[in-house]
């Protein structure tokens, strides 16, 4: 059974407060929620036919079914609310049941975002993925981040891993066998430095779609400056990411930027919580759970990044923008596959 707004809310406030209040009092903070007094009291007297909620004595209360309408209320809301809902046919496949406990904060991190011509980047892309593109162009994203203590819940910081990584995320989609459009990103290329994590990462399903890289990094602050830097081994050429950030924000996008605000960059390379990857004919989707970024547009001092500058993009990538942010936590939910659908 499905509630109106106006009737969610009253179960809302009837739930916190258990031993009830007035109908005038129920009106008047539905009221501070925006709901008129009419919209209100059609709300209550709706509630009250389907027996959610009940009055004695001039109180109002909620019913046992009202509380079961609730949380079922709410459950519909998170799945309203899932950054990443499955589709039909989209079962889950994670490597180690654990894996989907463990968890990491990413104590420092920039992004770089490059404006990429399309048609270079569809070239790295295994069908179906294809540039999801924004402006009139496609993108990638040069993250790097400092993790800290990634390890199992329940765990001390003490059996952690902190290390380096960097990712050059682009912003794909593809068309699901339902016809249905998901938007991600795909793992271009990846280094860190943690020769563990390396391995890690390449022995599980969940990251071999990444490829992991080796390379020496480090970041280093001094007041508002981040110095940082990427020198890969010789195994992985063709990544070496050095650079100096003036970490104080900027007031808005920096100039030549095609964003307007860092708003409107918000939905296209921000809310980013699948990574993708194709395989014996399933398209693998593995979603980050994680705080909202509290980033901000900062100014490069120095930058070089040979990948987008002299690597495969060269002459194709154009820096459009940087971002700063820190302290943001994450963890994996259990990796996830659908079939591809056969061309044609």
């Amino acid at each position: 059974m499905m509630l109106t707004p106006e009737e969610l809310a009253t179960l809302v406030v009837l739930a916190l407060d258990r031993l009830g209040i007035t109908h005038e009092e129920l009106l008047s903070r539905l009221w501070e929620s925006d709901i008129t007094r009419a919209e209100g009291e059609a709300a209550v007297q709706a509630l009250a036919r389907k027996r959610f909620v009940q009055q004695e004595a001039g109180i109002w209360t909620l019913t046992p079914s009202g509380h079961v309408a609730l949380r079922k209320g709410y459950a519909e809301l998170v799945r309203a609310e899932d950054v990443s809902p499955s589709s039909e046919g989209m079962e889950e496949c994670p490597s180690l049941p654990w894996l989907t406990q463990v968890h990491t904060v990413w104590v420092e991190a920039l992004s770089l975002n490059y404006a990429v011509a399309p048609e270079v980047l569809e070239q790295l892309l295994p069908a179906p993925l294809q540039p999801e593109l924004h402006k009139g162009t496609a993108w990638v994203q040069v993250l790097m981040s400092s993790l800290r203590e990634m390890r199992p819940q329940g765990f001390a910081g003490l059996f952690g891993f902190n290390f380096y990584q960097v990712s050059y995320r682009a912003a794909v989609r593809y068309q699901n066998a339902r016809g249905q459009w998901r938007r991600g990103g795909y793992f271009v290329r990846s280094e860190t430095n943690d020769e563990l994590m390396r391995r890690i990462g390449n022995a599980l399903v969940e990251f071999k779609f990444h490829d992991f890289g080796e390379a020496d990094m480090l970041m280093v602050r001094d007041g508002d400056r981040l110095t940082f830097g990427a020198e890969p081994t010789p195994a992985f050429p063709g990544g070496r990411l050095v650079g100096v950030l003036n970490t104080r924000p900027l007031p808005g996008p920096p100039k030549g930027s095609v964003w307007k605000s860092l708003d409107e960059l918000h939905e296209p390379l921000i809310e980013c919580y699948d990574a993708f990857g194709v395989s014996d004919g399933h398209m693998y989707v593995l979603t980050v759970d994680r705080e909202p970024w509290d980033a901000n547009f900062v100014q490069p001092v120095e930058l070089y990044c040979e990948y987008m500058q002299d690597g495969v993009f060269a002459g194709h990538a154009r820096l459009d923008s940087v971002l700063h942010l820190r302290e943001c936590a994450y963890r994996w939910r259990p990796l996830r596959r659908e079939p591809i659908p056969a061309a044609g």
